[in-house]
C-alpha cells in the first residue's frame, strides 16, 4: 500500500492524539527530538568506509535498524509539518524550483562546491 505524506501525517497525528501525546509536542522540542534521531541515524554510519557501508546494507539486522532510524526522522518531520501547517510536498516542490534556478545544469553538472573553502572540483 502506497501512502502519501498527507495520509502518513494524519495517521501519525491520530496515533499521537489517541495517546494524548500531542500536548507534549511543541515545535522546539520536536526539532530537538528530530536532531536526536538524525544523530542516531548518523551513528549507524560513523567511521565506516564505503565498503563497510555496502556490507551493512546487505545485513538484514543492521539494515532494519537504519530503516527504523530513517522512519523516526521522517515521523518527526511529519509531526513538525502538521504542527506548523506546512505541506511537505508543496515545500519540496518550491525548494526544488529554487534549487533548479540556483544550480542550473549547464553550470553545476558534476561540480561539487565547498562554500567554506571555495573549492570547485569534479
Amino acid at each position: 500500500m502506497t501512502k502519501d505524506f498527507n495520509q502518513l501525517k494524519e495517521e501519525i497525528k491520530k496515533f499521537n492524539l489517541e495517546r494524548d501525546w500531542d500536548k507534549f509536542h511543541n515545535v522546539k522540542d520536536l526539532i530537538i527530538a528530530l536532531i536526536s534521531e538524525v544523530g542516531e541515524l548518523a551513528e549507524c554510519y560513523r567511521w565506516l568506509s564505503e565498503d563497510e557501508i555496502c556490507k551493512i546494507h546487505s545485513n538484514s539486522e543492521k539494515k532494519k535498524n537504519i530503516e527504523e532510524e530513517i522512519a523516526d526522522v521522517l515521523i518527526y518531520l511529519l509531526i513538525i509539518s502538521y504542527k506548523t501547517d506546512i505541506d511537505i510536498f508543496d515545500a519540496i516542490e518550491k525548494k526544488l524550483d529554487k534549487n533548479r534556478k540556483k544550480y542550473p545544469i549547464n553550470k553545476s553538472k558534476s561540480i561539487h562546491t565547498n562554500p567554506i573553502e571555495g573549492f570547485k572540483g569534479k
